[in-house]
């Protein structure tokens, strides 16, 4: 049975068979230490150095070999990639052929002198190139969190500045691609269970003007003789007033019970709803959570410690007799 060899060494040992920008970053990232080619480092500091393979045939690949020379400046030793594409010298070099002859000349007298002294500027020159093909690649750049559009991006949903960045339950990022739902202001009932049934994948819909009771100060509180007795002013009948469009009721499912008990309050989906749904509505509204459960899924409830699913009161201690023949409604989260 063959071996599989480690990628670094199949790069290392047969770089024919690899393309020369995904060779490079590969390189970026075997040797993190190392600095990346064609920025503003010294040419030591880099991860590689180019250098043109002096020879006359037509070459099959884009990288002909890897070699290593000791650096006595630095006092280590130096990767060296020997490329056929581009150069000052060589079959695809930019100067005439006679060149070429030349060095190969030197080079069988032992002298490569004017080999260096050309790859001083081939490493120069293929790095701008290799520089300049990243440019454009929205992959290269948002690998190294260097892109411009994920910063366009997070401007749309409000998050451009990185201090409001890392305060939710949730990577920043997965809201992303809803910046054309979250850019429109104010947000609607029908595009915040859009995002949260996309984002969750499970069904989602909001029940406006839900209401609730809002219970007064009290220094709101009429007090005959006293305080806000003033008859269609300000007097008020009791200790709470109802108020029917500052709350509304987000219903999600029906689903499966293992989602289901992702979102109670000791889930993992719990904390990152609360922080998808807190972020789209500000702090106007509050809400409640409805968890709709499919009428198949619900649990027969067992007492006893040793169940994989130990009972909660009031979130999955259902006492079923039979099965149920409607999806469960009955478990909701005031998350006001």
């Amino acid at each position: 049975m063959a071996k599989f060899k480690p990628l670094k060494q199949e790069l290392l040992d047969e770089p024919y068979r690899f393309e020369f920008f995904q060779a490079v970053r590969l390189l970026e990232k075997i040797y993190p230490e190392k600095k990346t080619v064609g920025r503003d480092a010294m040419p030591d500091e880099e991860i590689v150095q180019f250098r043109s393979r002096i020879g006359l045939d037509f070459p099959a690949s884009q990288i002909h070999a890897f070699q290593t020379s000791f650096d006595e400046r630095i006092e280590e030793e130096r990767l060296e990639m020997l490329i056929n594409f581009m150069g000052m010298v060589g079959m695809n070099g930019v100067l005439p052929i006679h060149y070429t002859e030349m060095i190969l000349d030197r080079i069988r007298r032992r002298d490569t002198a004017m080999w260096a002294f050309m790859d001083i500027f081939t490493h120069r020159a293929v790095s701008m190139f290799f520089r300049a093909w990243e440019k454009y690649r929205f992959p290269v750049s948002y690998e190294r969190g260097e892109d411009d559009f994920t910063d366009y991006l997070f401007d749309f949903v409000g998050l451009g500045t990185k201090g409001l960045r890392k305060r939710m339950h949730l990577e920043d990022e997965s809201l992303l691609p809803y910046g054309g739902l979250i850019s429109q202001k104010p947000h609607s009932a029908l595009s915040l269970g859009q995002i949260v049934s996309d984002y969750f994948g499970i069904n989602a819909k909001s029940r406006q003007f839900f209401g609730q009771w809002l219970e007064l100060d009290k220094e709101s509180i009429t007090k005959l003789s006293q305080a806000n007795s003033g008859l269609g002013v300000d007097a008020i009948i009791g200790t709470r007033v109802w108020d029917q469009q500052s709350k509304f009721r987000l219903v999600l499912g029906p689903m499966p019970f293992k989602k289901f008990r992702a979102f109670l309050p000791d889930g993992s989906a719990h904390k990152p709803l609360t922080s998808v749904v807190r972020f789209l509505i500000g702090l106007e509204f509050d809400f409640d959570i409805q968890l709709r459960l499919e009428a198949r899924q619900v649990p027969s409830c067992i007492l006893t410690t040793r169940a994989k699913r130990r009972p909660m009161l009031g979130w999955t201690s259902w006492l079923k007799s039979k099965p149920f023949e409607k999806d469960d409604e009955q478990v909701v989260l005031e998350l006001s």
